[in-house]
C-alpha cells in the first residue's frame, strides 16, 4: 500500500539508517566479547587484537549500509515491521559476508572467519531489535497525520481507475478534493468525484486546498506539460505521482509503487534538508580528493601523451553554466582538434572528423572527464547532478527547464547513465528534473555505481 505521509517516511528512514549505523559497533563489541570470553575455550585461538577490528569499523559501517541498500532494506515497504522482509535480510547478510571477504582480500588482512560468521549471526537479530526500537521513536517524533489531501489530473480510464483504487486503500484514506481535466471538456464528475477545474488551475488550487499529493492520470498530457505544471506550483512539500506506461520502470530510473495493480511512479517532493546538502558536499570533497590522489599517475600520463602528440593545451577549458546560473570554467582533457569551434554541437558519431585519435579513446572510456574532479573539489560541480550546459543552450530554456539550475551540475547523472548522447535534449532535461525532485544519498550512490557499468560498456560515448 502507499505510505501517504512523506515527512514521516523521511524521518523513519533517518532513524532506520541510525539504527543500522548503531548496529555495527555494538554487534562488533558483542562479537568480540563472545569470541574471547564465553566461547574462548571452544574455538581456535587467534592472535588478533581488538584494535585490528576497531580500525576497520568505519569501512564496516559503509559496507553494512551498502549491503542493506543493495538488498532493498531501505525501501519504505521493508519498514512495515521488525520482521518484515526476511528474504531481504538474508540477501543483505550474504552481500555483507562476500563484501567483507573481498575487502579483506584486497587489503591483505586475514580477518578471522569465525569472527565474521559470529558477527553476522549477532548483527542481524541485533539490527532487527534496533530498527524496531528506533522505528517506534520515529513514530513518536512524527506520528501519522490525517489522510492526505489529493488531486487527480486526468479524464480518461486512468483517472477512473486511480479514483477507484484510492477508495480501496486502508485507512488513513486519501481525501480526494477533486479532479482537474486536461481541457475544459464540460465534465461535471468522474467516478463520483467532482471536476473542479482544468490542469491549469493546479497552481491556484494546490495552495487554496492545501494539497499533499497530485496524481497525473492522463494518457494525453505530455511529460513536458506535467513538468511545467509542477514547476508552476509554489509549494515544495507536494508529492507528485505519475500513472505510468512502465517506461520508467523498464529503464530502471524509478521504483514501482503498486496502487491496486496500477503502476505508479513517485516524482518526489522537491525539498531537501540542510543535512543532505552538508553530507553531499562532504561526500563530494572526500570522493574527488581520493580519486584525484588515486588517479593522479593516470592523469599525468594522459597529460604527457596529449602534450607530446597533440596540438594546443592538453587541458580543454570551457565556460559552462552552474548552480543558480553562475558561470564557471569546466576542465576536460582535450579530445578534439584545436581548430574545432569549442561551442559547436558535441560529436554524435564515433567517426566525427573533429576528434583526434587519442581523443577518441579518451571519449570512449570517459577518461577525458577526469579533470572535472577538480571542479568538484572547488565546489562548482558535484559528483552527481544535471549535465553542465553552455550559455547558448541555457538561454533558450523555458521556465521549468531553468529549474535544473537549482542544483549543482554533476560529472554524472541520470541521463548520462540512461542514454548519454543517445537521448534527445528534452528527455535529458526530464531525467534531470526527476533527479532534482528525488535527490537522496542512496540515489546518488546508485547513479555512481551504474556510471561505472555504463562507462565500462562505452554506451553512448562519442
Amino acid at each position: 500500500m502507499f505510505a501517504p505521509i512523506r515527512k514521516q517516511q523521511r524521518i523513519l528512514m533517518a532513524f532506520t539508517v541510525a539504527a543500522d549505523m548503531l548496529t555495527v559497533p555494538v554487534s562488533l563489541l558483542l562479537t568480540w566479547f563472545l569470541r574471547t570470553q564465553p566461547f574462548r575455550g571452544y574455538l581456535p585461538s587467534f592472535a588478533h587484537t581488538f584494535d585490528t577490528y576497531l580500525e576497520a569499523l568505519p569501512f564496516l559501517v559503509f559496507i553494512w549500509v551498502a549491503s542493506w541498500w543493495a538488498a532493498g532494506l531501505y525501501s519504505i515497504s521493508s519498514q512495515t515491521g521488525p520482521f518484515a522482509g526476511i528474504t531481504r535480510r538474508i540477501r543483505g547478510a550474504f552481500y555483507l559476508a562476500v563484501s567483507i571477504m573481498a575487502v579483506s582480500y584486497l587489503v591483505k588482512m586475514d580477518y578471522s572467519r569465525v569472527m565474521l560468521l559470529m558477527f553476522i549471526l549477532v548483527s542481524v537479530p541485533m539490527n532487527i531489535i534496533f530498527r524496531a526500537v528506533l522505528g517506534k521513536l520515529a513514530f513518536l517524533v512524527a506520528p501519522f497525520k490525517t489522510a492526505p489531501s489529493t488531486l487527480i489530473i486526468g479524464s480518461g480510464e486512468f483517472a477512473e481507475r486511480v479514483i477507484r483504487s484510492l477508495g480501496r486503500l486502508p485507512e488513513p484514506r486519501h481525501r480526494i478534493r477533486g479532479v482537474l481535466t486536461e481541457t475544459d471538456a464540460g465534465l461535471h464528475s468522474i467516478s463520483g468525484v467532482k471536476v473542479i477545474g482544468t490542469a491549469n488551475d493546479l497552481p491556484r488550487l494546490a495552495e487554496s486546498l492545501s494539497i499533499d499529493e497530485v496524481f497525473f492520470a492522463s494518457g494525453s498530457m505530455s511529460r513536458s506539460e506535467m513538468l511545467r505544471l509542477v514547476n508552476a506550483v509554489d509549494k515544495d512539500d507536494i508529492v507528485y505521482m505519475l500513472v505510468t506506461d512502465l517506461f520508467e520502470i523498464a529503464t530502471g530510473i524509478a521504483d514501482l509503487n503498486s496502487l491496486s495493480r496500477i503502476p505508479v511512479v513517485e516524482l518526489g517532493s522537491g525539498g531537501r534538508s540542510g543535512f543532505y546538502a552538508f553530507v553531499k558536499r562532504a561526500s563530494d570533497l572526500f570522493l574527488s580528493a581520493a580519486l584525484i590522489v588515486a588517479l593522479s599517475p593516470l592523469m599525468a600520463v594522459i597529460w604527457l601523451v596529449l602534450a607530446v602528440t597533440g596540438k594546443g593545451s592538453p587541458i580543454f577549458r570551457q565556460r559552462r553554466v552552474g548552480r543558480h546560473g553562475h558561470p564557471f570554467i569546466l576542465y576536460k582533457f582535450r579530445t578534439m582538434k584545436p581548430e574545432a569551434d569549442e561551442y559547436e554541437v558535441a560529436p554524435m558519431e564515433r567517426d566525427d572528423p573533429r576528434i583526434t585519435t587519442m581523443g577518441r579513446f579518451l571519449r570512449r572510456t570517459s577518461l577525458d572527464e577526469l579533470p572535472q574532479l577538480f571542479n568538484v573539489l572547488r565546489g562548482s560541480m558535484s559528483m552527481v547532478g544535471p549535465r553542465p550546459e553552455m550559455d547558448f543552450i541555457v538561454k533558450d530554456y523555458n521556465a521549468w527547464q531553468r529549474r535544473r539550475l537549482d542544483v549543482k551540475p554533476g560529472i554524472t547523472g541520470l541521463w548520462q547513465i540512461m542514454g548519454r548522447k543517445d537521448l534527445p535534449l528534452h528527455e535529458n532535461l526530464e531525467y534531470d528534473f526527476y533527479y532534482m525532485r528525488n535527490q537522496s544519498l542512496m540515489l546518488d550512490l546508485a547513479i555512481l555505481a551504474r556510471t561505472l557499468v555504463t562507462v565500462f560498456k562505452g554506451r553512448g560515448a562519442y
